[in-house]
């Protein structure tokens, strides 16, 4: 009876698998060219995900291509405010990494060169 009780509830962990789930919030993740570009404080923009799911025999999961993942198939090449999920567990297939935040594109962001410009423009300065 011990052996059978002992053998059912490896089972169920089997089953179940013992697992992890962790959330972080991430400010920036960007695959674009942000030098000397100002981030405003209020943005809007679609939400995206991705994901990356680790593979047996295959590279580990990464945040890079889960990034990667989010923003295929758009013209936005920066999350912000984003939430990263990852989650392990007892089996290969059953871990993963998901990113989900705000999109923008950094072509669309000003730069603070045009901002220093501007100012001086506007108040007369040489």
């Amino acid at each position: 009876m011990k052996i059978r009780g002992g053998l059912l509830i490896l089972l169920a962990i089997l089953f179940v698998g013992c697992g992890h789930q962790k959330t972080c919030q991430v400010g920036l993740m960007s695959f674009g060219d942000l030098e000397g570009k100002i981030i405003p404080q209020n943005i809007s923009g679609p939400t995206v995900t991705g994901t990356d799911q680790c593979k047996i025999g295959a590279d580990p999961y990464y945040l890079s291509e889960a990034v990667r993942n989010a923003l295929k198939g758009t013209t936005y090449d920066t999350i912000i405010d984003a939430q990263v999920t990852t989650e392990t567990g007892l089996f290969v297939r059953s871990n993963y990494i998901k990113v989900s935040g705000t999109a923008l594109s950094s072509k669309m962001l000003s730069s603070s060169e045009d901002e220093n410009l501007q100012t001086q423009y506007s108040s007369g300065g040489e």
